[in-house]
């Protein structure tokens, strides 16, 4: 069942959610990852021994009443389960002083505070201002970010954007919102909203399930990684939203942008295009509070936005503009069943129409689609205390998210989408995809936990947790790629200037040539499904030993199966890994560190891959070559013809593709060093080293010659070769790297912080994924007797390598009395070159190599043949500085006019950091011993930015304004 049972409306079903959550309360419960954080310490007397019956009592504006927790017989206490947030902690002993500290709780993150006590004959108070935690609290490498942190920086505070700003990732990315951490693939994450695994099924991207406005805080996990966290090979991210409280607080903001606040590029100026004048607004408003006082909260948020952008087309030099208009809202109930029993209900709804082309590869005016994406979730969770020392969560959601209307709609076969290969890669003539096949990308939840807390005098502290997580993903759809059902191979005519040469109706003209026209046919099965389950259990311990040793000890355990259309199971597997790590204190007090870790991370089934053997968004197809007379344009009827065509290659999924029993999903092991130190003031400096290797790749294998599986298709019978799909160490991936953080308060009102990601090494012979393709296998496996490892699939640097990448930046705050208070922030940002290879796409296969053919059925005609190693070029740098500042007047109480002015590359830096790289065989020059050309020349734009995005962003102005209360 993929939703709940039809109620009159959102709002009901989330009020019925929180029943159901009541009722099962009693059960072991926590959700995938933390939700909250955790405060801990111990509490001794001043000659230094332990007091155990002290009374820990925390209160804060972020929790529901007060949280009361007792020292046990070592001292130490733990209070877990707490907003992150602001806390006061009271520790109380009768004839004892009463000590009174404040901490800094972080989300996911475990924040100390310790106690002594002294005799006291009278009643005394001693107050303590806590530091707030560093990232030498913890094994596990990332960083947390605020929401006031991202509100100071001149940067986008969209999950994406706050993720950009963590240490261990790189820049280059396959498709837009994907992350790329620690060499994995990009789309191999877990973004995480609320507790709720908010990915886009296939591509790791977030659906944008949140409102910036409504963001508490955000917490990027990228190495040391615990086992509470599955489902990836790359990292968390993981943020919360805000809840209400006692108080009534809120805010009103509007962001403003301009096409017209944007310097042009280089490209623009050349080409004499002027940006448009025309401002996007963007409106927030939040709403916290509560019903009931240290009962009940609740939570509002809402954002509108119609926004559009101007861009220039590659190739065609056309400008065009790309429109969303945006509507998102939020609900949240936060009710209190006593002091120990908090009860949580959100609802998320978010609705956009993007008007935009189907790739960025797209050229053509023509393509340019409106799409809509209705998009909602729905969480329940469950937190108490059961007993002093144990501590239960329950949370069950449901996301769903549906592409609707993607795509064109004319099934005459003059307005199917054509791809290009020359000069470039390049999609025209019509919109990608069928507006009439909506595809649904959804998921359920169920996760708990219990946690346990136990102290003991020769073995430390054990702070055990012990969770499971049932986890389905569901995919719908055909993945129909045209409603005409056919897509054509033909590049458009062109001057000898590379110009495109454009018929009377100003469409761009495909080139028909015999034995090289390509057509084709997809048969896509509309509404095929797919449900993915992963069964998950882990059990952690947190063994503080002495002063000076700590250790975490965890596994986790996957099962993992299947169902699809047509009775097809695609998946049946299991796994087991571990994360383990130890830390040294060299002088017991917190100042200097030594961490270790080693960790397995088993990625996450997604349907790009292990839908494979299903028509669930993988159609079958079958592919011609054009055997009819040459000719050029959209009028050429023979051309449009598929009698034209003769069949030389076709894939049934259902038919002649399989997979190996027990086929499961990649697997990371990792190990990372780390020494760290405390400065003083608030500050830390720690340096890691990091090691990744990824094995049991899910790669296909076409190595059954002279055996054709003959296909029953609608054009007859024909023969097509076996794929089978297996775990393989063939294929190779590798990454280590020097990661250095740090953060400085210079002064109480001046903070420096920042991180410098170094990669030694981030190589392999599998890039794994591409635009708009996401775990697509390679040619490793593939036809051994005909394809060269060395020139069609080589080692070498992946194009996700990035040697360095900076991200350093300052706030300095100035309290102007009465007059206000002025913030200023400077961000920079470093990211050196990433890299391309000397390759081209849909290179002939030499009459050598095709000599060689021990009897394949659909042998391909060409492949990628590359020139040297894997990305043995490089790219341009860039160095970019991102400037803001904050005003905001105090007028009566908390209500607080305020406005952001940001500065986008301050220095309006414009270099190329990509461009065309198009090389083309020597016709007739020399080859190897495959007869494989082996020089080549570059093609006449080599070099050259050809889009805005092939040159640094120019500088902009943005501005916000709003009130806060």
């Amino acid at each position: 069942m993929r939703y709940l049972a039809p109620v009159t409306s959102r709002i009901t079903q989330l009020l019925l959610l929180a029943f159901l959550v009541v009722s099962i309360s009693a059960l072991p419960a926590i959700a995938q990852g933390e939700q909250s954080g955790t405060l801990a310490g111990a509490v001794k007397d001043t000659s230094g021994e332990a007091l155990p019956g002290v009374t820990v009592t925390v209160s804060s504006p972020s929790l529901l009443g007060e949280r009361v927790a007792y020292s046990g017989s070592t001292g130490e206490y733990i209070i877990r389960g707490l907003p992150p947030g602001s806390y006061k902690v009271v520790f109380e002993l009768s004839g004892m002083t009463t000590v009174e500290r404040t901490a800094t709780l972080e989300l996911g993150r475990t924040s100390r505070s310790d106690a002594n006590l002294d005799i006291s004959p009278v009643e005394d108070t001693i107050v303590v201002v806590g530091e707030t935690p560093t990232a030498l609290s913890t094994t596990t490498i990332g960083a947390n970010y605020d929401s006031e942190t991202i509100d100071n920086l001149a940067t986008s505070r969209t999950l994406f954007g706050i993720a950009q700003l963590a240490p261990g990732l790189s820049t280059n990315t396959p498709n837009g919102g994907q992350v790329t951490i620690g060499g994995a693939f990009a789309y191999d994450n877990v973004f995480l909203v609320d507790g709720v695994d908010t990915n886009d099924n296939l591509f790791g991207s977030s659906n944008a399930l949140f409102i910036e406005d409504a963001i508490e805080e955000t917490q990027v996990l990228t190495s040391g990684i615990s086992a509470e966290y599955g489902r990836f090979t790359g990292g968390v991210i993981n943020a919360i939203t805000k809840s209400g409280g006692n108080e009534f607080s809120g805010s009103l903001r509007v962001d403003l942008t301009n096409s017209s606040w944007r310097d042009e590029t280089p490209l623009e100026d050349q080409q004499g295009i002027e940006r448009e004048d025309d401002v996007n607004e963007v409106y927030q408003a939040t709403l916290g509070g509560y019903i009931l006082q240290d009962k009940l909260w609740f939570f509002l948020a809402g954002r509108d936005s119609a926004t559009s952008s101007q861009h220039v087309f590659a190739v065609t030099s056309v400008p065009t503009t790309r429109s969303t208009d945006n509507e998102r809202q939020e609900l949240k109930l936060t009710g209190n069943l006593s002091n120990s029993h908090t009860l949580q209900g959100t609802y998320i709804e978010n609705d956009a129409t993007v008007v935009r082309p189907s790739f960025g590869f797209s050229v053509d005016p023509r393509v340019v689609k409106a799409e809509t994406f209705p998009n909602e979730l729905m969480v329940g969770r469950y937190n108490g205390v059961l007993t002093p020392n144990l501590f239960g969560e329950l949370q069950y959601s449901e996301k769903t998210f549906q592409f609707a209307s993607s795509g064109g709609t004319s099934t005459d076969i003059v307005d199917s989408p054509f791809l290009g290969f020359s000069p470039s890669f390049t999609h025209y003539n019509a919109p990608y995809f069928d507006a009439t096949d909506p595809e649904d990308r959804d998921n359920q939840q169920l996760a708990g936990s219990l946690s346990y807390f136990i102290a003991t005098e020769g073995l430390g502290s054990h702070d055990l947790k012990g969770g499971f997580e049932q986890f389905t993903s569901t995919n719908t759809g055909g993945n129909s790629q045209s409603p005409t059902d056919f897509v054509f191979e033909a590049s458009f005519l062109v001057d000898n200037q590379n110009r495109p040469i454009y018929d009377d109706l100003g469409r761009l003209q495909p080139v028909f040539v015999p034995g090289s026209t390509i057509l084709e046919n997809w048969l896509a099965e509309r509404g095929a499904s797919i449900d993915i389950e992963t069964a998950s259990i882990y059990i952690n311990d947190r063994w503080s030993l002495n002063d000076h040793w700590s250790f975490n000890l965890g596994v986790r355990h996957e099962e993992v199966s299947g169902s699809a259309s047509n009775g097809l199971n695609p998946v049946d597997t299991s796994r087991t890994v571990p994360r383990l790590a130890a830390s040294y204190d060299v002088h017991g007090d917190g100042r200097y560190k030594v961490d270790a870790t080693y960790a397995q991370y088993a990625g996450k089934y997604s349907e790009a891959q292990f839908a494979q053997t299903t028509n669930v968004g993988n159609p079958d197809s079958i592919y011609s070559y054009y055997i009819g007379p040459a000719g050029v344009g959209l009028d050429f009827a023979p051309g449009l013809d598929p009698d034209n065509y003769v069949p030389y290659r076709v894939d049934f999924p259902t038919q002649n593709v399989f997979f190996d029993s027990g086929l499961s999903s990649p697997v990371v092991d990792e190990v990372t060093l780390s020494i760290g130190a405390e400065l003083g003031r608030g500050g830390y400096g720690k340096l890691t080293y990091t090691n990744r290797e990824t094995s049991d790749f899910v790669e296909d294998f076409i190595n059954s010659p002279g055996a054709p599986i003959v296909i029953d298709s609608p054009v007859g019978d024909l023969q097509a070769d076996r794929i089978v799909f297996r775990n393989s160490n063939l294929p190779e991936r590798a990454y280590e790297a020097l990661q250095l953080q740090g953060r400085y308060r210079l002064a109480n009102n001046w903070s420096v912080e920042g991180h410098w990601t170094h990669q030694l090494k981030n190589e392999g012979n599998f890039e794994g994924e591409g635009a708009n393709t996401p775990g697509v296998s390679s040619l490793l496996g593939d036809y051994p007797e005909v394809l060269s490892a060395e020139r069609h699939f080589p080692t070498g640097r992946l194009n996700d390598y990035q040697r360095d990448r900076v991200r350093l930046w300052t706030t300095y705050n100035l309290a102007l009395g009465r007059a206000g208070n002025l913030g200023l922030s400077l961000l920079y940002r470093y990211d050196s070159a990433s890299t391309y290879s000397l390759s081209r796409q849909r290179s002939p296969l030499s009459a050598e190599l095709l000599a060689q053919d021990p009897g394949y059925a659909n042998l391909p005609r060409t492949a990628t043949l590359f020139f040297g190693e894997r990305g043995s070029q490089d790219f341009g740098d860039q160095s970019v500085f991102d400037f803001s500042a904050n005003y905001a007047l105090p007028l009566w109480r908390s209500v607080e006019p305020w406005v952001k002015v940001e500065v986008r590359n301050l220095l309006n830096n414009d270099d190329v950091i990509t461009f065309n790289t198009d090389v083309f065989p020597v016709a007739n020059g020399p080859v190897d011993s495959d007869g494989l050309p082996t020089t080549f020349t570059r093609g006449a734009t080599f070099g050259e930015a050809e889009i805005n995005a092939d040159f640094v962003t120019p500088l902009e102005y943005r501005l916000s304004a709003g009130i806060r209360f």
